[in-house]
């Protein structure tokens, strides 16, 4: 039986009355994540809507974005790509951090780009756009200077929580262990003319060291921090031109 908390049981009785509310009550005892229901979700305080079209924005991305904004000054003048975007929470909340910026946006679900577009207009941001676009289709990052990624990361053999089975299953597993959308970008990056100056990924733990190898391997002018989050686990990776 899921827990539900005051805040949340609070949100859906707003939306919810009597036998209506019984029935989401129950659809979130038996595991339905309660954000679906209630619509949306606070993600560095913007409002972010959610749907089963799109990976709820989860507590640790939070830092991410922390690490992000502690990396980077927040004046400057950037090309910046979120690549799988989803709900468009990354790509808002750093369009609203990096005012001079430009941000973009990429999924390869139409789903989700409607999402992250309508959560644009919602969260009055201008310097953000979304594009429905497959990663496999981008030979390079020619075009910008930073890249972040929050991509599927967890390999098809591993145990998840039986919530993730409501959420979409090509945002959370991807293949090679888990590890093919982080070696996709750094491969792209290696064969880019202008490379960018910084990536910042979201990684699964125990997958830091074999990142790090990889971006060694094939970006030699670029050194690779790795950060951990609040419960001691690898979950941030920095990887930055060494000046």
């Amino acid at each position: 039986m899921n827990k539900i908390s005051n805040s949340d049981l609070n949100e859906l009785k707003k939306q919810y009355q009597g036998e209506a509310l019984d029935i989401v009550l129950n659809k979130v005892e038996s595991g339905y994540p309660v954000q679906y229901l209630i619509g949306n979700v606070n993600f560095c305080g913007n409002i972010i809507n959610v749907s089963e079209d799109v990976l709820i924005p989860r507590f640790e991305t939070e830092f991410l974005i922390d690490l992000i904004k502690n990396k980077i000054d927040t004046n400057a003048n950037n090309k910046i790509i979120d690549l799988g975007t989803g709900s468009g929470c990354i790509a808002i909340t750093i369009a609203k951090i990096f005012t001079n910026s430009e941000v973009e946006g990429i999924d390869i679900s139409k789903k989700a780009i409607d999402i992250a577009n309508t959560n644009k207009k919602m969260n009055l941001v201008t310097n953000v756009t979304f594009k429905q676009k497959d990663i496999n289709d981008i030979k390079n990052f020619d075009e910008y200077n930073i890249i972040i990624s929050n991509p599927p990361y967890v390999s098809k053999s591993e145990e998840v929580g039986p919530e993730t089975k409501y959420e979409p299953q090509n945002a959370i597993f991807a293949e090679n262990d888990g590890l093919y959308f982080y070696e996709e970008i750094i491969k792209k990056v290696s064969n880019s003319n202008q490379k960018p100056s910084d990536i910042f990924f979201e990684i699964g733990m125990n997958q830091g060291s074999k990142i790090k190898d990889l971006s060694t391997k094939l970006l030699f002018d670029y050194k690779c921090d790795i950060y951990k989050d609040l419960a001691g686990k690898e979950r941030y990776i920095h990887i930055y031109v060494n000046k």
